[in-house]
């Protein structure tokens, strides 16, 4: 096919069964307006994708509240733990600062560790948790167990009942 010059290394002849690809890829404009819309997209989502990670990290607190609440009551069922026992009946008292080797031994061998810690950094409103410690008190006689997630509150109580920084 002629289209005016006829010399075969001119760009300007048509060569049948031959491609030519001279614009391979994306433009700048497109890659730069690709770009945009993920910054915009990720900017919309980042607050929810948050909350939802903070929401999740209070509930497997909370969760692990109630575990901790399973494991001292099955640890004063036994007897040789439980004369190693020292109860807080009153005053909410640091997990990890348990009395008793024996006893604190038998509460933290369903976890398989020697100390718990919990990971929500807010509370459910969107405050901070003033630490990340459980606390626990207990009442062998009326056979009482409660346990604080953060501060020896009632606000930041998560057995046997939620208080309100920790609810929904």
């Amino acid at each position: 096919m002629y289209r005016g010059r006829t010399n075969k290394s001119s760009p300007d002849i048509l060569l049948i069964g031959e491609k030519r690809m001279k614009n391979k890829g994306f433009s700048l404009v497109e890659i730069i307006i690709v770009i945009a819309i993920m910054a915009i997209l990720s900017a919309a989502l980042a607050p929810a994708l948050i909350k939802y990670i903070n929401r999740s990290r209070l509930s497997a607190d909370v969760d692990t509240g109630s575990e901790i609440a399973g494991a001292i009551m099955r640890a004063v069922t036994n007897d040789d733990a439980f004369q190693a026992a020292v109860e807080h009946p009153t005053t909410p008292y640091p997990l990890n600062s348990m009395d008793g080797a024996r006893f604190k031994e038998e509460v933290f061998k369903p976890f398989a560790c020697d100390s718990i810690y919990g990971k929500a950094k807010k509370d459910a409103h969107g405050d901070a948790i003033p630490s990340n410690e459980y606390y626990y008190t207990l009442d062998a006689s009326k056979n009482r167990v409660e346990v604080f997630y953060g501060d020896k509150t009632s606000d930041y109580m998560v057995y046997p009942t939620l208080g309100k920084k920790l609810e929904y």
